[in-house]
């Protein structure tokens, strides 16, 4: 499997209270990508926030929750800077 282009890190986990505080993703991450750094939260549909953390890479802005977000917590949207995708 080749690496992926980007890799995001959990640095702020408030459902579980810090259990997945420093999780990262995807399960073929390339550890070295520093480069294009942004910060995201990931929120229920109620809009109530799951997680905040940082992508790197070449990324749509997606990932963290199509990777981690939706089928850890049932989490339906992401945002960038405090802004919606």
């Amino acid at each position: 499997m080749a690496l992926a282009r980007y890799r995001w890190i959990i640095e702020r986990d408030s459902v579980t209270e810090g259990e997945y505080d420093g999780t990262q993703g995807p399960s073929n991450l390339n550890p070295e990508i520093n480069s294009n750094p942004a910060k995201f939260a990931l929120h229920d549909d109620d809009g109530n926030k799951y997680a905040e953390g940082t992508i790197y890479g070449d990324y749509d802005g997606f990932e963290p929750l199509d990777d981690f977000g939706e089928g850890n917590w049932g989490c339906t949207g992401i945002k960038y800077d405090g802004q919606w995708l």
